[in-house]
């Protein structure tokens, strides 16, 4: 029966990819435009926006900074998250840097036996997180044309990630000694964080042109409906955060606690660049997915509610 299933499963996925190839050479003019948008997308802010913080992070775990960090936040953080040392960092990192490096990070770490499984899983569900460069330039200085409108959504993400990491069970945290190895050699370790950052990032490049491609697809097939916009807008985000926040780009109660939404919750191809880490360990993307729903859901209500006052 399970042969069955597989096999239908096979032909469904054979069906899909071959009306995708069609659709790419029905509109092809569209697709070669998407696919430059996509590269230009990577260009001028991905690669800019992360490189440098993956680079530097890659750098920094390796070094007895985590420890550091963790004996000057950790009467707070232990208060309300109960994390480890690298559990601290990795907090700070994914709420600093930007999508995807919260969930390289936590992966990584656990990966080389840094948290336990209880801890990354845990951090999984509240630090992989939108980017301050992303919030308070991309969508507030350049869609919205108002920069402090891009703190106030910063806010709301950081206050929504939170939450997230408030509500759900703290895990039971193993304490881990952090040293500095005698073998640190410095040439190596920019050498291989250099050589890991760009690996990520062509990766990153990769899903930011294939979801390009699927947003030309998907206008292409929602031109067709006659559709709310706000429902239109909300599924372009969904799908991928940067097209829908372009949908929405008047400063109103609703369209930017839609905007928050997106924001929060990441949208398909932050979590597909997502499920390419967490895919390496036998941590659960679908625990991980629910509660970047749960973010987003969060997300828009608290910028509803505060929205009339920061007018005010």
């Amino acid at each position: 029966m399970l042969y069955i299933k597989k096999n239908i499963l096979t032909y469904i996925i054979t069906v899909i990819l071959i009306f995708f190839n069609l659709i790419i050479i029905i509109f092809s003019k569209e697709i070669i435009n998407s696919v430059k948008n996509g590269l230009l997308l990577w260009y001028n802010l991905v690669i800019p926006s992360l490189l440098p913080f993956m680079i530097s992070v890659n750098l920094l775990k390796q070094t007895p900074f985590p420890l550091f960090l963790s004996k000057i936040l950790s009467p707070i953080t232990n208060k309300l998250f109960g994390l480890s040392s690298y559990g601290i960092f990795a907090l700070i990192s994914g709420l600093l840097s930007g999508y995807p490096i919260g969930a390289k990070l936590v992966s990584e770490l656990y990966t080389e036996k840094k948290l336990s499984k209880s801890e990354a899983q845990y951090l999984l569900s509240f630090t992989n997180n939108s980017g301050p460069l992303f919030i308070i330039g991309t969508v507030g200085t350049i869609i919205l044309n108002n920069k402090n409108i891009g703190f106030f959504l910063l806010l709301i993400h950081y206050l929504s990630a939170l939450t997230i990491g408030l509500i759900l069970k703290r895990p039971k945290t193993k304490i881990y000694t952090i040293k500095s190895s005698s073998n640190f050699s410095v040439a190596k370790e920019i050498k291989n964080s250099i050589l890991n950052s760009i690996e990520s990032i062509v990766q990153v490049g990769g899903y930011i042109i294939f979801f390009s491609i699927l947003c030309t697809i998907f206008t292409k097939l929602l031109s067709t409906l006659n559709l709310n916009f706000y429902l239109k807008s909300l599924l372009y985000g969904i799908l991928e955060i940067t097209n829908g926040c372009k949908e929405l780009n008047k400063i109103n109660q609703l369209q930017l606690s839609l905007i928050s939404l997106i924001i929060a919750f990441g949208g398909f191809s932050i979590h597909m660049q997502s499920s390419n880490y967490i895919s390496n360990t036998d941590l659960s993307f679908t625990k991980y997915f629910f509660s970047k729903v749960l973010q987003g859901i969060l997300a828009f209500l608290f910028c509803f509610v505060l929205f009339p006052f920061y007018k005010k």
